[in-house]
């Protein structure tokens, strides 16, 4: 069940849609528009179980190398922080 509020920004949820992000063994994968309970407020996403099971059984694919996965164009930069923070 997916709750009426958010836990973290305390706005309300609302049916959309979101990009689920992971990092995998140095790679960056991307689902796009994945249905979501999505926070007004801080924009946090809530997945049904469905959804999960879906997100779940794609990572399982990818991992086996059984999807073809596009590439991205992207950049990383990593924070690095004095000592004294």
């Amino acid at each position: 069940m997916i709750p009426d509020t958010c836990s973290c920004g305390k706005g309300r949820l609302k049916k959309g849609t979101t990009d689920f992000t992971v990092r995998v063994e140095g790679e960056i994968v991307i689902i796009r528009d994945v249905p979501a309970y999505v926070c007004d407020s801080c924009s946090e996403a809530y997945f049904s179980i469905e959804t999960s099971r879906k997100i779940d059984e794609i990572m399982r694919e990818f991992r086996a190398g059984r999807l073809l996965s596009k590439p991205l164009r992207a950049g990383e930069i990593e924070l690095k922080m004095s000592a004294s923070t």
